[in-house]
């Protein structure tokens, strides 16, 4: 695993704890302990995914906001990635 798919997998491992966060938190709204997990979490996630963008570009539309141009194209897409 190179390391633009190692920064990768650590978003989407983030990003994945966080959901299981907010999906706790639907059913424990009052939990003082879940809400400051989940604010950890989110923190994780937000320092993840800035890393990787701050290297390999936008992970989404909504990051792809402040860029000049959209560089989608820049990059090989998911398919034409070496074996």
């Amino acid at each position: 695993m190179n390391e633009r798919e190692t920064k990768l997998l650590a978003v989407q491992q983030a990003d994945f704890v966080l959901y299981d966060a907010l999906l706790f938190l639907d059913t424990h709204p009052e939990c003082a302990q879940a809400l400051e997990y989940y604010k950890n979490a989110r923190l994780t996630y937000q320092q993840a995914a800035s890393e990787y963008e701050s290297l390999y570009g936008p992970l989404s539309r909504r990051s792809a906001g402040g860029h000049a141009s959209f560089n989608w194209l820049s990059q090989p897409m998911p398919w034409e990635k070496e074996a």
